[in-house]
């Protein structure tokens, strides 16, 4: 990072622990817990409905974690004086996207931007961009230029730009779905690859938030040595550039396993929403038994996984050390540039 990032990197600390290791929270989703009040109520999901699930896990989880990832819509209008967590990442892209036969087109939240979540007081801005490398190319080169767009946006605002990648099927594959979840029979080399493209300078990526390189399926037996070996090359995928890793509402089990993998190839920590707290919004909408399920079950799991993180995880101590040597540092209020 040069001089100009120092922004970036404050905002980066404030993420962490102070073993500079990621232990993050999400509740940004909104697919996912509109369908939990639509199957348990046989209608759609209102405003104030959606609200409600947000908050329940931003009171029980927030407190354990260095970070809670909001939406403008939902969570950040109606929440922060819930969280207890230090550091805010922001969400960017609009839940609905354009698709094709063979293709996926992201766009902002409408009237939303890098801007704004700067002003507002985001610590990253946080972007899911879907993505195969095997897609058409007019879904490629947009998905390419949104990414590219943002990256230059954040440089120039000096804040986290926080890159999550999907593969997804296509129309036509056996399994495909619009719905947020892990694809089922995906191509680790397209997760690889697409990690690879994206970690080039010129996207101006800081954080990487990807997926398990295989099947969550994979991860429920013993390891075979084509799985270490895809987590290898993930790792290696990212350039050197700090990465979590993110639960597609995988089970439990299967996404600390995932964990345990990641740490032995240089990941720094998570990013998971569904996964820790699904399992309490069985009992959806009974209020108190979901309380419960968060405060129990989902507190614990969130313990165990700040444990493994913090014997586990690469610490970016050294990377925030590197990145605030400052060159000359009695000029630095004349060689720091402002907004261009």
């Amino acid at each position: 990072m040069t001089i100009d990032n120092l922004g970036k990197l404050i905002h980066l600390k404030k993420l962490c622990t102070d073993a500079a290791h990621f232990q993050m929270l999400a509740v940004d989703q909104r697919p996912p817990i509109f369908n939990i009040i639509s199957k348990a109520k046989g209608r759609e999901h209102q405003y104030e409905e959606v609200v409600e699930c947000k908050k329940l896990i931003t009171l029980s989880l927030s407190n354990h974690v260095t970070a809670i990832l909001m939406d403008p819509n939902f969570s950040l209008s109606n929440l922060l004086q819930y969280n207890k967590s230090k550091g805010l990442v922001i969400t960017l892209e609009d839940h609905s996207f354009k698709e094709t036969e063979r293709g996926r087109f992201s766009e902002n939240i409408q009237n939303w931007s890098v801007e704004k979540i700067k002003r507002v007081g985001g610590d990253a801005v946080k972007v899911l961009a879907w993505y195969r490398p095997d897609a058409d190319t007019e879904s490629i080169e947009h998905q390419k230029q949104y990414v590219k767009r943002i990256g230059e946006e954040c440089e120039k605002y000096g804040i986290p730009f926080l890159l999550e990648l999907l593969v997804y099927p296509f129309q036509n594959d056996e399994n495909h779905t619009t719905e947020y979840q892990e694809q089922k029979l995906k191509n680790s080399q397209h997760v690889i690859d697409s990690v690879k493209e994206f970690a080039k300078d010129e996207y101006k990526v800081d954080i990487f938030k990807l997926e398990s390189p295989v099947d969550s399926s994979e991860l429920e037996s013993e390891i075979t040595n084509e799985t270490e070996q895809a987590f290898k090359d993930l790792a290696a995928a990212t350039n050197n550039k700090p990465w979590v890793v993110l639960s597609s509402g995988m089970d439990k089990k299967s996404f600390y396993k995932c964990l345990e993998l990641a740490y032995k190839n240089g990941a720094s920590g998570y990013l998971a929403g569904r996964t820790i707290w699904l399992d309490a919004f069985k009992y959806y909408p009974d209020i108190q038994q979901v309380e419960n399920g968060l405060n129990e079950d989902s507190v614990n799991y969130v313990k165990e996984l700040n444990e493994l993180t913090a014997d586990n995880a690469k610490s970016l101590e050294t990377y925030f050390n590197n990145g605030f040597k400052i060159n000359s540092p009695e000029k630095l209020s004349s060689n720091f540039g402002g907004f261009l």
